[in-house]
């Protein structure tokens, strides 16, 4: 009966055994039987007490109800919740350690039993960045199990408890047990976070690839909120863990970023990267995740009424099949951006038309070329319309589209990906955004102080103090100087504020702004500008989202960031536009221009004209 884990049959004989020997108990032999029973029944509650451990990492409603239904005839339901208990706490220790030492031995490649020896969290420093991910995907799916077994077992006592009660059962049992049930919720999870955080803290991540550690935010994120559906919990735990380890990794992310684009205006030759008339930064991959925002997690029991079909919550998704962390890290979508132009056109087809849709009638009589024959004298009309004639109006109206596509050069569109980049870490992990949001201003700072120290101070008039920029940009400029440049000439000045910052970018040699024939760079200057203009405009989209982001009680930076933003841009194309001006006027501060390429000079009125 054992071996068929028919625990409460096998109890049911052993009790019946020992009422019969009882009656019969005052012969010696007799006596000697009872004692045996007492042992087999010892023997089954121990085999009983496997049983019941076996639950807590797969649950089955058969199995269980058997379980149950021992203990109530051995009148120790009470004990077994506490014993059940004590074996998820077992269930979650040895499932993370034997998760975490696969791994560990797998990439150590050798059958050294050392790490067997090992403490958990001594084990978790092991893990090689490679096997990272996946060690941490299984992790959780072991862990989902454990929880889900608990969340089921709480389901078949709630069900229990509205049928008839069983023999052996009483109401102050019932009640202890759910008690004890629900008590145990936070306790469960509890365990969990600080397994999770172990791991999570056993690795440096300072170097991960950004897509590698986006995929663990993602996984702690899903993580928080089964807690949440689990328990109501904050997981406070887990997010403290995972805000060092993303402090730690953004502050030497954002740091080799800044060196990147610091390398790409240094290279920028300040021509115009072609985007189609109707680019917008929705259609690039790094802002996908705006339209693909999950919710917040919500209990279910916190659900508002509403009309509209409630979602289900994690554990009735995967009650039967399936494992929320069963992610396909192949998510991210392989389509391609279809943001650049091709030679000026919106694609390479529409370029094609503009010459070969007036070309493929070679094989047609001249005649019937015309647009228009009179079919009585043969004439062709006065009025009549020439194939070039139409061909040249298709060319201009493409080359409208082109004029009016935005200006910028592929160092904006890289800060722009790269903000995009910045605000999916924050959409996923909230606690860091204050940070993230401080370094996507330096971002901004970045190319403003590289575009005014390359083409919108004068020396002269800054040294004399006569500068065109008004005060208000000059504070600004000097805040970025003071805060972000390192002005330091080798390696002076303490290392650690210089680690906080990055130096001054170059202008490169291939920008000439000293030479009469392209208008002193003229065509460059108006590129930066624009270019300059449509990431500050950018930045304007984005203030909802990122003010949503924004924790309450540092609402008050991202407004200032943005006053002073807006202000300065201002100040700057009003001190780019008196340039202009003056070229126009024939008294600028440069050398003089030759004033007939009148496209620049169009360019000019069209910046003024907007600000």
């Amino acid at each position: 009966m054992l071996e068929e884990e028919d625990y409460p049959g096998a109890i049911q004989l052993c009790l019946e055994c020992q009422k019969a020997a009882s009656t019969f108990k005052h012969y010696s032999c007799i006596s000697e039987l009872n004692s045996k029973l007492q042992d087999t029944l010892e023997q089954i509650e121990e085999q009983l007490d496997v049983a019941l451990s076996k639950t807590c990492k797969h649950f089955d409603v058969s199995h269980y109800t058997k379980v149950q239904l021992a203990y109530s005839l051995l009148g120790k339901t009470q004990t077994a919740m506490d014993q059940l208990h004590m074996h998820f706490t077992q269930a979650i220790h040895n499932t993370v350690f034997q998760v975490v030492l696969g791994y560990v031995e797998l990439c150590a490649g050798n059958a050294d039993t050392k790490f067997q020896k090992m403490q958990y969290k001594d084990l978790c420093t092991h893990i090689t960045p490679d096997s990272y991910i996946p060690c941490l995907t299984d992790l959780c799916k072991a862990l989902w199990e454990v929880m889900l077994s608990y969340y089921r077992t709480m389901q078949w006592h709630e069900e229990h408890d509205k049928e008839e009660a069983s023999p052996g059962d009483s109401t102050v049992g019932r009640s202890y047990v759910k008690k004890k049930l629900e008590h145990g919720l936070s306790r469960i999870w509890q365990d969990v976070q600080l397994k999770v955080k172990a791991y999570l803290l056993g690795t440096d991540m300072s170097n991960f690839k950004y897509d590698d550690f986006i995929v663990v935010l993602d996984v702690i994120s899903r993580l928080m909120q089964v807690g949440e559906e689990f328990c109501g919990s904050k997981s406070e735990v887990l997010q403290e863990s995972i805000k060092r380890q993303s402090v730690n990794y953004f502050k030497n992310y954002h740091r080799t970023r800044l060196e990147e684009l610091r390398m790409f205006l240094e290279n920028e030759t300040w021509e115009l990267c072609p985007v189609k008339s109707n680019f917008s930064i929705a259609q690039l991959h790094e802002f996908k995740f705006m339209g693909q925002c999950r919710s917040p997690s919500v209990s279910p029991s916190r659900q508002p009424a509403s009309s509209e079909p409630v979602e289900l919550s994690l554990f009735e998704q995967y009650t039967q099949v399936g494992n929320p962390f069963e992610m396909q890290i192949d998510n991210k979508e392989e389509e391609t951006e279809d943001v650049l132009a091709s030679n000026g056109y919106e694609s390479d087809e529409l370029e094609k038309s503009v010459y070969q849709d007036y070309d493929s009638d070679s094989d047609v009589a001249e005649e019937l070329k015309q647009d228009f024959v009179d079919e009585q004298t043969g004439d062709i009309p006065a009025k009549s319309v020439s194939r070039e004639t139409l061909r040249s109006r298709k060319r201009s109206d493409y080359n409208l589209n082109k004029a009016n596509a935005p200006i910028l050069t592929n160092t904006t569109l890289n800060v722009i990906r790269l903000v995009g980049k910045y605000m999916q870490m924050m959409n996923i992990l909230k606690p860091i955004a204050f940070d993230v949001i401080h370094c996507v201003s330096q971002l901004f700072d970045y190319y403003l102080y590289a575009v005014y120290t390359f083409f919108g101070r004068n020396d002269m008039y800054e040294s004399s103090g006569l500068g065109l920029i008004s005060s208000r940009l000059r504070t600004t400029l000097n805040r970025i100087q003071e805060s972000l440049i390192d002005m330091s000439v080798g390696p002076h000045g303490p290392p650690e504020e210089r680690k906080e910052k990055v130096p001054s970018p170059h202008l490169s040699q291939l920008v000439v702004l000293t030479a009469s024939g392209t208008l002193y760079g003229l065509a460059e200057r108006v590129v930066a500008t624009e270019s300059l203009v449509f990431l500050a405009e950018q930045f304007e989209l984005l203030q909802p989202h990122l003010d949503t982001m924004m924790p309450p009680a540092k609402k008050p930076f991202l407004q200032q960031f943005y006053s002073q933003v807006i202000y300065c841009i201002h100040s700057f194309i009003h001190s780019f536009i008196h340039s202009c001006n003056s070229f126009e006027n024939g008294i600028c501060s440069l050398p003089c221009l030759d004033f007939s390429n009148g496209l620049f000079i169009m360019k000019c009125s069209k910046i003024r004209k907007s600000y």
